[in-house]
């Protein structure tokens, strides 16, 4: 975490001052003591010094509400709002709304000591959906420069911020009022689509844009769909964004994730939620250093936004991210004066492979060896036990590399980053069961997993294939459920077609289950028609030619993380549009901090 105080489980961070803190709380208790009415839009201190309610014009109509509010049940007020201790005016505010831990992401420390050196108020939205109702913006402005007596909020420019199902929330206002937008930040939400929608404006602003994502998030989103509409801003517009995405990480699923048993600890190897909020709060800090005049406050009358000389600044090459990972480059389509959103939508057949059968393998007494049967997942397995409430740190379908070659019996046991298992024969418990009682696959609930709980679980079987075929693998997986199946040694890939010869063929499963519960665990092959026979072989050649051209980056030696960033003045104007832009070299820094999964893990 460097230097930087995260925002702390409990309790004020040390750099808001016990003064700041002691004042709320006393206001509070001054309030109790003298028989004042309970207020129905409370603070909610040391974070949120001032609570207030939506303005009368912004209330949902009564027949909008579901009813009285459930008996015993807390209040939640509307808005929430913080400004830099002892602060008479603002230049900016900074506007969350409400989606799981974005509240969080506002109260961090380092977010705070850049609006505090900027004269940044921040306002979290947690009861109105403003994306909607754009026009409406005015009105809540107007109520919380009046709430607050700082009359700034009325005209003062913003940074916005949005998360998933509020994605939306920070471009929708960058396109609705561009002059007033100092920057954007898409934290694991939608990514401004280019083009804009047709009532959205542009004006020319050099709007500072972040889109933070999860490697793993969405099936990759942050290289379908955000790099090639941020490369589409960079290129035909004045907005200048860039991408960052979290290794290791979906849905915001870190693992010292608000809420869960890691808040509040070190992940020293791992992407952490703190480690993106820092960079956030880097990025803010640049934004407004940038854009923010300082001769004069927004009291009055709005002020003019500085432009930002595009031609400043450092330059991160499109691929870095796939690079620093040391991972084989992903599409990435310029076509007709575009770059193509999802350029390879989800292949039907997810490339080939022709796999032989074990030689001269004899499978030892009571290891399973099922017939092939297509279409169906076998049910007699050897699985390991003892492992139920534990996830592997590993994530199986980047590296299965330490089971791929596992031939195994009855009462073997294995070691799993510190955790032993012993291999033991299915029960009938944990066969999973479908349609008409139809034996299908492995029951998580039949004790293997107890509900809501995680799991790591390898199963091993022996298929027995009578006659060579084309068959269509079945791996089904999510981001919160990793599932790698290996043939013969050979891991195989969800939808991936494969060509089996008469034989035997050692079978395994590596399953890493976590925050989510799966009925049944059902790897099966089906059979390939022709036609699906040919996609796999064309995708294969794709998917060839990227790992051999990674291969042959990698032969030339490791880059330093460095490389990758490049001033501006130093590219070619004519490339300078194809990359994305960050302030200075200390952004890049700590981009590259972000990034940097090797340094990370010490390697």
């Amino acid at each position: 975490m460097g230097n930087v105080e995260p925002h702390i489980p409990q309790g004020a961070p040390r750099w808001l001052g016990g003064a700041a803190a002691a004042l709320a709380c006393w206001a509070l208790a001054a309030g109790a003591a003298t028989g004042q009415q309970e207020d129905p839009a409370p603070p909610e201190p040391p974070y949120w010094p001032i609570g207030m309610d939506l303005p009368d014009a912004l209330k949902p109509k009564p027949e909008a509400t579901k009813g009285p509010p459930r008996k015993g049940a807390r209040a939640s007020t509307p808005l929430l709002v913080w400004v830099p201790p002892g602060a008479k005016h603002i230049r900016a505010v900074f506007i969350i709304p409400n989606n799981s831990d974005s509240k969080v992401v506002g109260e961090h420390a380092a977010i705070r000591k850049a609006a505090a050196r900027h004269e940044m108020a921040i306002l979290y939205l947690r009861s109105l959906g403003l994306e909607g109702r754009m026009d409406d913006t005015r009105t809540l402005m107007d109520a919380v420069a009046a709430k607050t007596g700082i009359a700034e909020f009325r005209h003062a420019p913003w940074i916005t911020l949005g998360k998933s199902s509020r994605g939306k929330f920070p471009f929708y206002m960058a396109w609705k009022f561009p002059k007033r937008t100092i920057a954007t930040i898409s934290y694991h939400g939608e990514t401004p689509t280019w083009p804009p929608e047709k009532w959205a404006r542009l004006d020319g602003e050099t709007i500072l844009h972040l889109s933070a994502n999860g490697a793993l998030e969405w099936g990759g989103t942050w290289y379908k769909h955000v790099r090639p509409s941020l490369l589409n801003y960079r290129a035909r517009s004045a907005w200048l964004p860039h991408q960052a995405a979290a290794y290791d990480v979906g849905h915001g699923d870190y693992p010292d994730g608000h809420g869960s048993g890691g808040w509040g600890k070190l992940f020293p190897s791992k992407v952490t939620c703190i480690d993106v909020w820092d960079y956030i709060a880097v990025f803010i800090d640049k934004a407004l250093a940038l854009r923010v005049p300082t001769d004069k406050y927004p009291t009055d009358a709005p002020v003019a936004l500085k432009q930002v000389d595009a031609n400043s600044g450092c330059l991160i090459e499109p691929f870095a991210v796939e690079d620093l990972f040391q991972e084989p480059r992903l599409p990435l389509v310029f076509k007709h004066g575009s770059y193509v959103v999802d350029p390879l939508a989800e292949p039907n057949c997810n490339g080939y492979a022709d796999i032989p059968p074990a030689k001269d393998y004899q499978p030892p007494e009571a290891v399973p060896v099922v017939e092939l049967k297509a279409g169906f997942s076998p049910t007699n397995w050897l699985l390991t036990k003892g492992l139920g409430g534990f996830a592997m740190e590993t994530d199986p379908m980047r590296d299965v590399s330490a089971f791929a070659s596992l031939r195994t019996k009855p009462g073997d046991t294995i070691q799993i980053e510190g955790r032993q298992a012993t291999f033991t024969p299915i029960a009938d418990n944990e066969i999973g069961r479908r349609e008409k009682n139809t034996p299908r696959g492995v029951a998580m609930h039949g004790g293997l997993q107890p509900r809501g709980r995680q799991i790591t679980l390898i199963g091993y079987t022996v298929l027995n294939v009578k006659e060579p075929h084309a068959y269509k693998v079945t791996g089904l997986y999510s981001l919160a459920v990793r599932l790698q199946i290996v043939l013969n040694g050979r891991p195989v890939d969800h939808k991936q077609i494969v060509q089996l010869s008469k034989g035997l063929y050692p079978m395994l499963f590596v399953l890493r289950m976590k925050s989510v519960t799966w009925g049944h665990v059902e790897p099966s092959l089906d059979l390939a028609a022709p036609e699906e026979v040919a996609e796999g072989k064309r995708v294969q050649v794709d998917k060839d030619a990227r790992r051999a051209e990674f291969e042959k980056r990698q032969a030339a030696g490791p880059r330093k993380p460095e490389s990758f960033v490049h001033k501006a003045s130093d590219v070619p104007a004519a490339e300078r549009r194809r990359m994305f832009w960050v302030a200075d070299m200390e952004q890049a820094a700590a981009w590259l901090k972000l990034q940097d999964i090797k340094a990370r893990a010490g390697k």
